[in-house]
C-alpha cells in the first residue's frame, strides 16, 4: 500500500507544483471554463513563478500565494495546497484564507484533498473562491464545514470572466 506524504513545498518542488496545477486545472475544470484558458496554461511559467513564490518572493505580475505544501505518493507529487492571512478586506484580517488546493484527478476520494487542506488551514475560521460551476469543489468544501456567505465575484485576469463565490467556515 502506498504511502501519503504531506510536507511544505520547497523551491526544488516547483515543476512538480507546476505540472499537477496545469493538469488538475484541466482535469477539474472541464466544461466549467472555455478550452482556451484551459490552452494558455504553461507549465514553464508556472513553474518559474512557484520558485519565486517558495523562495519567500513575489513574482511579477502574479501573487505570492503564501506558505505552499505538497502531497506525494511513492516519491510523486500529486496534489498541492496554499494559503495565508485572508486577502478580503471584509474578512477577519487574522483569517486564513485557502489560496489553492489541486489534486491530480486519480487521487480524488484517497485523502490526499483532506490531508492538504488541514495541512494548509487546519480546522479552524478560514475561508476560500471557487468557481461556481465547481460542484465537486463545493461538495468537498461543504464536507469540510465551508458554506457560502453571500460574497460572489468575477475574476477576469484570464480573459474570460470565471464567476465564483467565496466559501467560509
Amino acid at each position: 500500500m502506498s504511502e501519503l506524504l504531506v510536507r511544505a513545498a520547497t523551491p526544488a518542488d516547483s515543476r512538480c507544483i507546476a505540472e499537477v496545477h496545469v493538469q488538475s486545472w484541466r482535469e477539474a475544470h472541464t466544461d466549467q471554463v472555455p478550452a482556451a484558458l484551459s490552452a494558455r496554461l504553461d507549465v514553464e511559467l508556472s513553474a518559474r513563478r512557484w520558485a519565486v513564490r517558495l523562495r519567500g518572493e513575489t513574482p511579477r505580475g502574479a501573487e505570492r500565494l503564501g506558505d505552499a505544501w505538497v502531497a506525494e505518493i511513492d516519491g510523486r507529487v500529486v496534489g498541492f495546497s496554499s494559503a495565508g492571512m485572508t486577502r478580503d478586506a471584509d474578512r477577519p484580517r487574522t483569517e486564513a484564507e485557502l489560496y489553492a488546493l489541486y489534486v491530480l484527478a486519480g487521487h480524488y476520494g484517497t485523502g490526499v484533498g483532506t490531508a492538504l487542506l488541514h495541512a494548509a488551514i487546519g480546522t479552524g475560521h478560514a475561508s476560500l473562491w471557487v468557481l461556481t460551476a465547481n460542484s465537486r469543489a463545493i461538495a468537498f468544501y461543504a464536507k469540510h464545514g465551508f458554506t457560502p456567505d453571500g460574497a460572489a465575484r468575477d475574476d477576469d485576469r484570464w480573459g474570460a470572466p470565471l464567476r465564483e463565490l467565496r466559501l467560509t467556515r
